[in-house]
């Protein structure tokens, strides 16, 4: 049973609560709180939903070099995407590679997978 709340249901539920929290933030305090920390948040929700994909039952206990390129990327892709930043080499990536900003939605999500991947 607790491989089956650990595999399927925390996952689900993260993605639930997580959008709940955002839309009742949203509703709460939308003139004092600009966009790009509403956007901040459901990128923080996507890596993390993408962190209890990982079906490993062990948990991190040592932080690696991979971990911080990790974060730096998830950083730097979150400012590229919010217009904070501005790369010409990802431009030319992304009018090629990237169709729609689902992909980058998705990019969140695998380096949540990524993050506790050994």
């Amino acid at each position: 049973m607790n491989k089956i709340v650990r595999r399927y249901i925390s996952p689900l539920g993260i993605l639930i609560v997580g959008s709940f929290l955002i839309n009742l933030l949203q509703r709460l305090a939308p003139k004092f709180i600009n966009g790009n920390i509403y956007y901040l948040l459901g990128v923080l929700m996507l890596f993390v939903f993408g962190i209890s994909l990982n079906n490993k039952s062990k948990t991190l206990k040592t932080f690696r070099w991979r971990h911080i390129i990790i974060i730096l990327i998830f950083i730097l892709l979150f400012l590229y995407d919010t217009k904070l930043l501005n790369v010409n080499v990802f431009d030319w990536f992304r009018s090629y590679i990237i169709f729609d900003n689902i992909i980058i939605k998705i990019f969140y999500v695998y380096f949540g997978w990524l993050f506790v991947e050994r």
